[in-house]
């Protein structure tokens, strides 16, 4: 873990590891790229107020939104990028790629949504959510 800021995001780190079998650097990597799928797709406005409740949320999702596939933009995945599906799309093609299973996407995607439950409360993660398309039904 890089820094002071990132300490927070330690907690759900070991929950992700303990629910996806994942080592950290995997784990975090991981993380990066659904925060960066929440920056980048959600309402800013409540995407601002959740970061706030989960310090170093921001600092992860900068540090891993670029990795992965689809980077540079080119074929298929680069001309959904731009459409509706593109964050939730190039989230799970950059998530495969770092190595997760389908079932480890949705048990990190459960334990990264109860962990902010937990810290920023319901209706704030519901409202984030559910401006997602493709993360509404998990809200």
């Amino acid at each position: 873990m890089r820094g002071t800021k990132m300490g927070s995001m330690q907690e759900l780190i070991g929950r992700i590891t303990a629910a996806t079998g994942l080592p950290a650097e995997k784990a975090e990597r991981a993380l990066g790229i659904v925060l960066n799928l929440i920056q980048t797709q959600g309402n800013q406005n409540k995407v601002q107020e959740l970061f706030d409740k989960l310090p170093g949320a921001a600092e992860l999702a900068r540090q891993q939104g670029g990795d992965g596939a689809g980077r540079g933009g080119g074929g298929l995945l680069g001309m959904l990028a731009g459409g509706m599906m593109g964050g939730p799309l190039a989230a799970i093609s950059k998530l495969t790629a770092v190595g997760l299973s389908m079932d480890q996407i949705k048990s990190l995607g459960v334990a990264t949504l109860d962990y902010a439950r937990e810290k920023a409360g319901p209706q704030l993660v519901k409202d984030v959510a559910g401006s997602i398309p493709g993360l509404s039904g998990y809200a």
